[in-house]
């Protein structure tokens, strides 16, 4: 017998995490293929009036893919400033843009890692400082994935319909 761990339920929240943020979930387009072609300026741009930009969105998901994997290892509850929440974009060139994005995935990549570190009885464990499970927390940025990537594609039409009225 093989003293190999299979982790099912860990393996079963990755996946769908995996889903909501490269692709293959049944909902529609994941984080990354909302924002796939969205240039600087795309970005920036606020088609939709009182609307966040598709950057403040990108930078808001992968901040809180970042607190979800701080607090999958034990850290505190910690607010975020606005600033955080929804990162301005500020000078919204090619490269600052880039960095988003980058930030984005390494943000991604850090909770897929945290999560994957787990055991399906870990899940269970409640998260520092707040009241959902591990569980609940992976299940809620799975689902904060899919929300903000619908949002990101009615910006993204909303900037190409304001582009085609002009």
């Amino acid at each position: 017998m093989s003293d190999v761990v299979v982790n099912l339920e860990v393996a079963r929240l990755a996946d769908q995490l995996e889903r909501s943020f490269h692709g293959g979930a049944w909902h529609g387009p994941a984080v990354l293929e909302a924002l796939d072609g969205v240039d600087a300026a795309v970005a920036a741009a606020r088609p939709v009036i009182d609307a966040h930009s598709i950057w403040e969105i990108t930078g808001h998901v992968g901040a809180w893919m970042q607190v979800a994997a701080r607090r999958i290892r034990g850290a505190a509850k910690t607010p975020l400033s606005d600033e955080e929440n929804f990162p301005p974009a500020g000078d919204a060139t090619p490269d600052a843009w880039k960095t988003v994005q980058e930030s984005l995935r390494h943000a991604y990549r850090e909770l897929l890692e945290a999560l994957r570190g787990l055991e399906d009885a870990n899940l269970a464990d409640t998260v520092p400082g707040s009241d959902p499970t591990v569980r609940g927390l992976v299940f809620g940025v799975i689902q904060h994935n899919a929300y903000h990537a619908g949002q990101l594609v009615l910006l993204r039409r909303a900037q190409e319909d304001s582009r085609d009225h002009t």
